[in-house]
């Protein structure tokens, strides 16, 4: 196996974006560390983002295209991965694009602490139906280095949600390989938490950067809640089942609180996707497929512990606590 020492193989899987790519690769041309390889992972995609980024390849080396069947997200990152010859490893997505010094900056923090992976902060740009970006936010963790001996890790809502995410971190491809470890294929929504799951617990110390290098689109057209998922809650309690290996590992203060947000915020998905556009069941079939929630054993247990930051969310805490899934469904329906 081959681990060309400080080259980075930035992953970049491909499907039906080719109005974003241009700006993707460029964004990684233009970084500050020049030392990288970009493995351009076209996945199936029907548009012309192979021609993009063939004519890229052409005039930089440093630029490997390759096509395979669809797959999905996990499975393209798993054959970047397979294809990959740097010491370090970054994942991206093809609509989003990096600040010039995310290489730069986080290759010194890895080689410098010896670390196994870093993470860093992001701004999410929101995109209207227009495709203007209307507003950004700015979301950064401390600069920190938790050790898992010292039992200092204390996880707030912000380092919760920047945990989950493949695209604000750098990892070091020999760690990945030495513990096999592959994002879930034919997992969808959670595949990016399920592998950082498996990542922090092999590791023994966790480093953020309070910094943020990468751009997230936030487009409206393609909001995920508008397209309906039969199974959004089974891989919420996925998501749970793998934080809380995690934070066992870690010997987190006061798991079942951390745990307790992140339903929350998987639980207030899958009512929003359960009200889709697209969705066409009846109001009935959806109070059913509520109440399925309320009962299970995760959300009866965990819901307990759940702190509200708002108004709404201490009414939707009373409502999910006494399952009043008939409630949930009359505010859903007149909330769209």
């Amino acid at each position: 196996m081959i681990f060309k020492k400080g080259l980075v193989s930035v992953i970049l899987p491909c499907y039906n974006v080719e109005q974003y790519l241009t700006r993707a690769i460029e964004s990684v041309l233009n970084q500050s560390y020049s030392n990288f390889e970009l493995l351009v992972i076209i996945d199936g995609s029907p548009d012309n983002s192979k021609l993009i980024a063939e004519e890229y390849a052409k005039k930089d080396d440093r630029i490997k295209v390759y096509e395979k069947p669809n797959g999905g997200l996990s499975d393209a990152r798993n054959y970047g991965l397979s294809r990959a010859e740097g010491e370090f490893v970054y994942f991206m997505d093809s609509d989003d694009w990096i600040e010039t010094d995310l290489l730069m900056d986080n290759v010194k923090v890895l080689e410098n602490e010896g670390l196994d992976f870093v993470v860093f902060g992001y701004i999410q740009d929101d995109e209207d139906a227009t495709g203007k970006v209307t507003h950004s936010t700015v979301v950064v963790p401390k600069d920190r280095s938790y050790h898992k001996d010292n039992k200092d890790l204390k996880i707030d809502n912000t380092l919760l949600g920047l945990l989950g995410y493949a695209w604000n971190k750098v990892y070091r491809r020999q760690f990945l390989e030495t513990f096999s470890l592959r994002f879930d294929k034919g997992i969808s929504l959670v595949e990016d938490i399920l592998f950082n799951a498996q990542v922090y617990t092999h590791s023994s110390q966790l480093r953020t950067v309070d910094k943020a290098y990468y751009h997230y689109l936030n487009r409206q057209t393609i909001t995920l809640v508008k397209t309906f998922h039969q199974s959004s809650f089974e891989l919420v309690k996925m998501k749970i089942q793998a934080l809380d290996k995690f934070l066992i590992s870690w010997n987190v203060e006061s798991p079942d609180l951390v745990l307790s947000q992140s339903l929350m915020v998987g639980i207030r998905y899958c009512f929003n996707n359960l009200f889709a556009y697209k969705n066409q069941l009846t109001f009935l079939q959806k109070e059913s497929l509520v109440r399925q929630i309320l009962k299970d054993d995760k959300t009866v247990y965990l819901i307990k512990f759940y702190i509200p930051r708002s108004f709404k969310d201490r009414i939707f805490k009373f409502l999910i606590s006494i399952r009043f899934s008939l409630g949930i469904c009359l505010i859903m329906k007149i909330s769209k």
